[in-house]
């Protein structure tokens, strides 16, 4: 069994690293969970669902899908691939909820 060895990171760079992983689980988690919850409330409000009732749930889905995330960002192997994730979906999903909104209008 071979064992490999790598110095240590330095004491900046490691603290670079968790401030960045805490940005993208607090910040990035956030874009995205607001990109759920318009699109989960534009989607249910089109499926004829009260306006109330469709944003009530448009927010519980966002906050457990807030938690996921969080969860997920912190737990990730490559953070790399995190805020690309994050920031790309929850665009992506404020996008869809707008071409919705504008079809309903």
């Amino acid at each position: 069994m071979s064992i490999t060895t790598t110095a240590p990171a330095s004491p900046s760079a490691h603290r670079l690293r968790v401030a960045s992983r805490v940005a993208a689980a607090v910040l990035g988690g956030y874009a995205f969970a607001w990109g759920l919850v318009a699109l989960t409330t534009s989607l249910l409000f089109a499926a004829e669902l009260d306006f109330h009732d469709a944003e009530f749930t448009g927010a519980v889905v966002g906050l457990l899908g807030y938690l996921v995330v969080f969860l997920w960002a912190i737990a990730a192997r490559r953070l790399a691939l995190v805020w690309p994730v994050l920031l790309i979906g929850g665009a992506a999903m404020v996008g869809a909820a707008s071409l919705v909104q504008s079809m309903l209008v």
